[in-house]
């Protein structure tokens, strides 16, 4: 069998795109499961946590409560395995697909819009600058 052995910049490339995934992708420190409410409780490496119903994660269908007893979690805490029943269950991928189960569309949807329309930019200074050169907001009228 011929080893292969990664250069330099192949080995930072690698280490880069790890390091980006982290940083983009949910990646878990700890994962249990609830039997008392069927579900996966996953605590994320920011220290947040989730609480997912097994019937959500199709992987996990058929595993006995002892087989998900013995859930692991890989080093870099990006997938969730039950090693005696060859099951690997990515982490990230776990999450982003409940979520629309767990949140409604519309709360979610409010609460990704609240965010991002208080982002600040150099555009929206540079509006607000140009506005205020016009006297700024209106004053609103009131009602009688």
């Amino acid at each position: 069998m011929a080893s292969h052995h990664i250069t330099e910049a192949e080995y930072t490339t690698a280490l880069e795109e790890g390091r980006r995934a982290a940083e983009t992708e949910f990646r878990a420190q700890a994962v249990s499961y609830l039997p008392e409410h069927d579900a996966i409780e996953v605590i994320t490496v920011r220290n947040g946590g989730f609480i997912i119903p097994r019937r959500l994660v199709g992987a996990l269908q058929d595993a006995s409560p002892s087989d998900l007893g013995a859930m692991e979690i890989w080093p870099d805490g990006s997938i969730i395995e039950i090693e005696s029943l060859d099951i690997h269950v990515s982490v990230h991928g776990m999450i982003k697909a409940a979520l629309p189960a767990l949140v409604p569309r519309h709360i979610m949807a409010s609460m990704f819009a609240a965010k991002g329309g208080a982002v600040k930019s150099m555009a929206k200074t540079q509006s607000s600058r140009e506005n205020g050169k016009k006297g700024g907001r209106p004053a609103t009228k009131k009602v009688a």
